[in-house]
């Protein structure tokens, strides 16, 4: 369950729309909505393992072996995958974004920078974007597509191996 209480209206609605229309096996669920007055809640399945990120910095994730660091950066690329197909990109690509449920399951969550594209980038001027994750052309001209959203990955994939690393320490 995610408490939107810092995203207005029309941000709260545009991720609900897109939660909505998607359904794959490595991207969150939606299950629910709930706007009868603020905070609004998004209501998912549960992920009990909770953020990648904190998976990986935890005492279970620092036990996985390269096999399973490989399977989960699979699962991520899977949802991603699907993604690109229905022309959306997600924009905020990181581990504190996957959420990991039992088995080691994986799916990409918090749609709220993601967009249904109809050219092949978006063009954004908001400057709250995570600097670390973005693509270069994304920080200096705005302009995001599924390829920004592949720079993300990489980015995603330093994570992982690392066991919930800073990218870019220093």
């Amino acid at each position: 369950m995610f408490l939107t209480d810092s995203l207005d209206n029309k941000e709260f609605q545009r991720e609900v729309q897109i939660l909505k229309n998607l359904h794959h096996r490595h991207l969150i669920s939606l299950f629910a909505v709930c706007t009868e007055s603020t905070p609004y809640y998004i209501i998912t399945e549960l992920m009990a393992k909770g953020s990648l990120l904190k998976f990986l910095r935890g005492p279970e994730g620092q036990n996985q072996d390269i096999a399973s660091l490989i399977d989960m950066a699979i699962q991520v690329a899977d949802g991603m995958s699907y993604l690109e197909e229905r022309k959306s990109i997600h924009r905020d690509l990181a581990a504190r974004n996957v959420l990991v449920g039992e088995n080691y399951i994986c799916k990409v969550a918090d749609f709220g920078l993601a967009r249904i594209i109809k050219e092949p980038f978006y063009i954004s001027e908001d400057k709250k974007i995570p600097y670390k994750w973005s693509a270069p052309e994304a920080i200096s001209h705005g302009k995001f597509s599924n390829k920004s959203d592949v720079w993300s990955f990489g980015v995603l994939l330093y994570e992982i191996i690392t066991y919930g690393g800073i990218p870019y320490p220093g």
